[in-house]
């Protein structure tokens, strides 16, 4: 099986389990989970990491939102 085929079934799983168990898998807790996921696979080793970049790009939806303070934590 190719990486990116094993990261999709890992993420399908993750979605299994939440439609499953929806009180073991909040949305944000599951969307963080289905997040770090890809960034390891992009090789990102922190949160910090890939959001430091996302913050020095001034075209992302994401630097957008903290400039206009519209950032949910």
């Amino acid at each position: 099986m190719t990486k990116e085929l094993e990261l999709l079934d890992r993420m399908e799983e993750i979605r299994q389990k939440a439609a499953e168990n929806p009180a073991d898998y909040p949305v944000d807790c599951t969307v963080r989970i289905l997040t770090a996921m890809f960034a390891e696979y992009a090789g990102y080793e922190r949160r910090t990491d890939w959001t430091k970049v996302l913050k020095a790009e001034p075209n992302s939806i994401y630097s957008q939102r903290l400039r206009e303070n519209r950032f949910h934590i």
